[in-house]
């Protein structure tokens, strides 16, 4: 897999690729970018550069690391990311990676570990992780993936070289999903108008159940239901998906917004729903609307500060029900 196989980050692959030309690695990286824009995809091409047996700035996918890494079992390329209900990487998983940093590659030339999701370390993991930062052990090289850079300790950021990722146009997602799924132009506009500008998004609605869950949450929060609110669906969520159904109904009535503003439905996200739009905008002035998005927005902050799930929703139920 090579590094054009990244799409629309431009910058990021000649950043890396002329670090290897020359041999010049920095002992950490920081990927800083939208989830879905391509960040765990170059940290894993970035790996099987440094080890591929071609020994070039490009892998050659067909050498036993290249095909190690690809498969995740290579024991010198070793990822870590949040796991349980609190979505934190915790000071365990940094000690596995501390402790492999401390050995000498097995079988490769370059140790590479990639922390996905840097920006959701625990305080005592940011510690832990910053000591290794201060004296970085040879042929290693660590990646941090962050969607947040604000959210990582400022020592931390200052010890690893940035490397930024941005959203990619609403052009560059229509001709990969069009090319990769031979969609029409009608259904890749409106996939990847829903992705925001990430083709791993466009990926997942089209893979898996991001149009089903939008739809769910926004039946649950635009249709009246007398309904004890310990029913809602969302309440067994972890966080991290709550606020993704969340930003999923903020789009929703922002497009309702949008049309009572200018009646044109060339301008929705959610073009799918332009008819459903139409319909559900005439119920909502719009200074109700500018209201009920901010009411969200002010939700998702309060969960993200680990407020109650279950109150913080029955509290935007009813502001916006």
């Amino acid at each position: 897999m090579s590094f054009n196989k990244v799409i629309g980050q431009e910058l990021a692959v000649d950043l890396l690729k002329k670090a290897i030309e020359e041999k010049r690695l920095a002992h950490a990286y920081l990927f800083i970018g939208p989830d879905g824009v391509g960040k765990s995809l170059l940290a894993k091409i970035f790996a099987k550069a440094l080890n591929c047996e071609k020994q070039t700035a490009e892998a050659c996918d067909e050498c036993v690391p290249c095909k190690k890494i690809e498969g995740n079992i290579h024991p010198d390329v070793i990822t870590v990311s949040p796991e349980g209900k609190s979505s934190q990487i915790g000071i365990d998983a940094i000690r596995k990676i501390e402790k492999a940093m401390s050995l000498k590659p097995y079988e490769g030339r370059t140790k590479v570990f990639t922390i996905d999701g840097a920006d959701k370390m625990t305080e005592e993991a940011a510690n832990s992780l910053l000591k290794t930062l201060e004296e970085p052990p040879k042929e290693t090289v660590l990646v941090l993936l962050a969607s947040n850079m604000f959210k990582l300790q400022p020592t931390i950021v200052s010890r690893c070289q940035k490397v930024l990722f941005h959203p990619l146009n609403e052009r560059a997602i229509m001709k990969e999903l069009i090319e990769r799924y031979g969609l029409d132009d009608k259904k890749a506009m409106c996939v990847s108008r829903f992705s925001e500008g990430r083709l791993g998004r466009a990926i997942e609605v089209l893979e898996g159940e991001a149009l089903a869950k939008r739809d769910r949450v926004v039946d649950e929060f635009l249709t009246p239901k007398q309904l004890d609110y310990e029913d809602t669906w969302l309440y067994g969520e972890p966080r991290e998906k709550v606020n993704e159904a969340l930003n999923a109904l903020a789009v929703y009535f922002r497009d309702l917004l949008v049309f009572n503003l200018s009646k044109d439905q060339g301008l929705l996200v959610n073009l799918d729903k332009a008819a459903d739009i139409a319909r559900d905008a005439a119920r909502y002035p719009v200074e109700r609307l500018e209201g009920i998005i901010e009411t969200i927005a002010d939700t998702q902050e309060r969960i993200k500060r680990n407020a109650n799930i279950k109150i913080a929703l029955s509290c935007m139920r009813l502001n916006i029900t």
